[in-house]
């Protein structure tokens, strides 16, 4: 019996070597077709990070030369996507929200440098009488992203399942903390765009999705494009999943190598300005074409809306995104993103005037593959344009030996003149070159990584927590105090980041410490009722009963 067994075992793993060597071996498809056929199976779906189900559209020079739908729309009922399926598009909202902006600037009724007070006279001073319309506009305003919710005792399930009005979306956004000077730094900020459209309302005088339907949709005879109610959308677009690999005894019964399951409900009104639209591939397109030909704007204004600010942040465009140009140094390209749990979508106008554009209702893809994918297969390029010289980190040695540091600025001193902004490194490659250097007793090199990090790419409380709990949990565990004492001083009104202290005070046994911060956890958390007001406490009572055994 154990014998019968060990032969199947062996056979398995045999089936497995051979099939994992034919994934690696086979040939990568060379037409656009067949490149979308893989991604939608498993033939090389990791490269994508989820299996793609939706639509997409490649258009040349105005022409169209690729467009087809894949995956189903409802897998309850297994009816499958169309090309004219209707998808939400996250924040290429964003793009339709400039528009209408710039539209009101081309009318009169506002003005780029005008402070948001004036019409928003509600909000706060700090944001009323030093924010401007072209800050929001280009994420330089200092309002947070979503992560701002949670500081202020705001749990982010429960955001997107509660309904608001605008204003009651906008004095909720005035309650959270700024995270920058207005126009000083570069922080992507959801909630600034959802003030925008707060502000489109209050000077039109008409709600957004009945301003947006008469300035945009109509004068282009759009079909499928709009903003809906969450019915319309719970029945009229693709319903949105979410992938997650799997692996061991569960990846033999899953599909794909993982698992999907439905997205959770999302309220629109908390998507609103930012992400809440939806649309297909080919009013997306038809959108595109209207950008190139100035029929929604005039040129004037259109130069001013698709020039870079920071980050090559345009008004709801971005220039040359550095992930595609990484990719391939030669490509130049306006572009946007957009991602909803459940969906996924990207429109790119390519200087040569290549146009991709793909919809899709599992996330979360790997944008930047796609369109590189794409793009290379359109114009029968082959794949021989990536930024060289990005040096091994696996090791200090390997590092070392591929030309360390100096090799690694050369690299982001070439991709930020190709992009045209300054582009640095990920927060991952600081965080492995902190690790690497930690661990070949360079404790001098990683104090300056560290520092150029927090001084330099201004991290968010979230991002500065993470590099904190990865070292904590790491061979390098002493070196997160600095990261979670550093955030206690940019965010000290934050619970989150005290309980984090305390949590590393308690990992090196300073219990007196880890209570002092556990109770100023406690203290901020009562004050807007946090949703992990409980867990503080239970926190407090365990570092006060450690310290007392």
């Amino acid at each position: 019996m154990k014998n019968r067994i060990l032969k199947i075992c062996l056979v398995l793993i045999s089936v497995l070597i051979v099939w994992g060597v034919y994934v690696v071996l086979k040939p990568e498809p060379k037409t656009i077709a067949g490149l979308m056929e893989s991604y939608e199976n498993p033939g090389i779906k990791i490269k994508i990070r989820s299996p793609f189900s939706g639509t997409v559209l490649v258009a040349k020079k105005g022409e169209v030369i690729f467009k087809e739908a894949y995956g189903l729309s409802n897998r309850e009922t297994n009816e499958e996507n169309e090309v004219d399926t209707k998808y939400g598009i996250g924040s290429v909202t964003k793009q339709f929200t400039a528009m209408l902006v710039m539209q009101l600037v081309e009318e009169g009724k506002l003005k780029l440098q005008d402070t948001i007070g004036y019409y928003l006279p509600y909000l706060p001073e700090e944001k009323a009488n030093h924010i401007t319309i072209h800050q929001l506009l280009t994420h330089t305003s200092g309002l947070a992203h979503y992560f701002a919710l949670p500081a202020i005792g705001v749990n982010l399930s429960d955001f997107r399942k509660t309904k608001y009005t605008p204003k009651e979306l906008v004095q909720l956004i005035g309650k959270t903390n700024m995270i920058a000077k207005p126009g000083e730094q570069f922080y992507y900020s959801s909630l600034g765009y959802d003030v925008l459209g707060a502000i489109i309302e209050e000077v039109s005088g008409k709600p957004f999705a009945d301003f947006l339907d008469e300035k945009i949709v109509k004068p282009l005879q759009l079909k499928n494009t709009g903003f809906a109610s969450n019915e319309y959308i719970s029945n009229e677009l693709a319903k949105g999943y979410a992938y997650r690999e799997v692996y061991g005894l569960d990846w033999w019964t899953s599909e794909h190598g993982g698992e999907i399951r439905e997205a959770p409900f999302r309220d629109q009104s908390t998507a609103y300005a930012a992400g809440g639209m939806h649309s297909t591939v080919e009013d997306l397109f038809i959108w595109s074409e209207a950008i190139k030909s100035h029929k929604l704007l005039s040129p004037e204004l259109t130069k001013i809306m698709l020039s870079p600010d920071k980050k090559g942040h345009c008004y709801g465009w971005v220039r040359n995104w550095d992930d595609i140009v990484e990719k391939n140094i030669n490509a130049r390209l306006y572009g946007h993103g957009g991602a909803l749990t459940g969906n996924s979508a990207y429109i790119g106008m390519y200087d040569d005037g290549t146009t991709i554009i793909y919809l899709a209702n599992i996330n979360n893809l790997k944008a930047e593959e796609i369109l590189h994918q794409l793009y290379l297969r359109a114009n029968d390029l082959k794949d021989d344009y990536k930024l060289k010289g990005y040096p091994n980190r696996s090791s200090y040695e390997k590092f070392i030996a591929a030309g360390g540091m100096t090799a690694l600025k050369d690299y982001f001193q070439r991709l930020s003149e190709y992009s045209g902004y300054t582009v640095n490194p990920s927060n991952s490659t600081m965080r492995g070159v902190m690790k690497i250097h930690l661990e070949a007793g360079k404790q001098k090199v990683a104090d300056s990584l560290k520092t150029v990090f927090l001084n330099t790419y201004n991290p968010n409380e979230t991002t500065i927590n993470d590099f904190g709990y990865d070292f904590l949990y790491s061979d390098n565990s002493n070196y997160a105090l600095q990261f979670f004492i550093e955030n206690t001083k940019r965010y000290p009104f934050s619970s989150n980041v005290w309980d984090s202290l305390g949590e590393a005070y308690l990992t090196y046994k300073d219990y007196d410490s880890a209570i002092d911060c556990y109770k100023k956890a406690v203290e901020l958390g009562e004050q807007v009722n946090h949703r992990s007001l409980e867990d503080y406490k239970e926190n407090l009572k365990k570092a006060e009963s450690l310290n007392k055994s």
